[in-house]
């Protein structure tokens, strides 16, 4: 092994046995090394500040880190925020914060801490929110500062945390078990709060756009497709639950009578070109209205509908072809192929930019969404 790779392995052995010493003769076995390579990287380990000490004929032995001093409540608003937030963590405690959203609109809420990551864009406190009654993901640097409450935080259960947290990919599941979560009470749960974190994440996608970011030709674009394709899965799930004819929320565009009559016969690329066309008249916050008022009758009829549908799988309707394998209501409308996941697949990639449609003017051309998972 290289140097650094046994420094590394020198480290883990040394904390691995802790408290007990180890012989440098048994180190220099672990590694593969002379006992003179062990004391010479262990001299450069001290020198670097690794607490070891030497008890003679015994070995070395990594003296263990003392713990830090409790962080009083008073400390916790003086203190570095980061210091506060690990403390929380660390002890299981209420933290309250005043945290700034998006818009730049502050409020206090009181949050149970359960970790802290670190992303490449950005550092996020992972906890349950008791204003928001679930759990949520909040960006350090949008937190103004943090308080440190003398209360207990409890335990949660970390799979239901973070299956409310996590990003659902829309790809299919390596095998055909359900993914949301048992029971309907639970279920239920677990879907509004992620019909809740899309909508926080549209609200934040157009916020940015409004207040100079570049980008808004192409979330008009994606607006415009997430709107009446999200539309439609959502009328689909409901009326493939209830058996009931398809109701289609939200403030829907007048579409060419062909549009309807088609059904899936009509090929997507000219399916999507119709969308576009009527969608195009339309200012971003219509768009993005329309596509919240969607949202939000999903979150009316998910609370109200009757517990029995979370309990048994039903049919997958799909945008192509024949219903896919049933699936439990809370993977039909949060799963990787369901209407949220699809919302989330396309903000993910607002980055990239669509293509121009042939001879269009690039000040007036439509964006056309062309890389869908909902695809044939």
């Amino acid at each position: 092994m290289d140097r650094v790779d046994r420094l590394l392995a020198l480290v883990a052995e040394l904390r691995a046995a802790a408290p007990e010493p180890l012989e440098p003769k048994a180190l220099a076995a672990r590694l593969g090394v002379s006992e003179r390579t062990v004391r010479r990287d262990l001299e450069l380990l001290v020198h670097g500040g690794l607490p070891v000490r030497t008890d003679r004929g015994q070995g070395y032995v990594l003296t263990p880190d003392p713990a830090p001093p409790a962080l009083s409540e008073a400390a916790s608003l003086t203190g570095p925020l980061r210091d506060t937030l690990s403390e929380a963590v660390r002890t299981r405690r209420i933290v309250r914060l005043a945290y700034d959203d998006q818009s730049g609109h502050r409020t206090f809420r009181d949050v149970e801490a359960h970790g802290l990551v670190t992303a490449p864009y950005a550092e996020y406190l992972v906890g349950w929110c008791r204003m928001r009654d679930g759990p949520r993901m909040f960006r350090l640097d949008r937190i103004g500062a943090a308080y440190l409450s003398g209360r207990g935080a409890g335990a949660r259960d970390l799979d239901d945390l973070l299956a409310a947290l996590r990003i659902p990919l829309p790809r299919p599941p390596a095998e055909s078990s359900p993914r949301g979560p048992a029971g309907a009470t639970r279920a239920r749960a677990w879907t509004l709060d992620r019909v809740e974190h899309v909508r926080s994440r549209l609200r934040e996608a157009t916020a940015e756009v409004r207040s100079g970011a570049e980008g808004a030709a192409a979330l008009r674009g994606v607006l415009g497709h997430l709107a009446e394709w999200t539309r439609w899965q959502v009328a689909a799930i409901r009326a493939a639950a209830t058996g009931d004819d398809p109701v289609l929320e939200g403030r829907r565009p007048a579409f060419p009578p062909e549009f309807d009559a088609a059904g899936p016969e009509l090929p997507y690329e000219t399916r999507e070109q119709m969308i576009q066309d009527a969608m195009a008249p339309r200012s971003l916050g219509e768009l993005a209205r329309d596509l919240s008022a969607v949202l939000e009758a999903v979150a009316h009829w998910a609370a109200d509908c009757d517990d029995a549908l979370w309990e048994e799988p039903l049919p997958d309707p799909r945008p192509f072809g024949a219903p896919g394998p049933p699936r439990p209501l809370a993977d039909l409308l949060a799963g990787w192929r369901g209407p949220l996941a699809h919302i989330e697949w396309h903000l993910d990639r607002l980055t990239d930019e669509p293509p121009v449609p042939p001879g269009a003017d690039d000040e007036e051309a439509i964006w056309i969404v062309d890389r869908c998972p909902l695809q044939p």
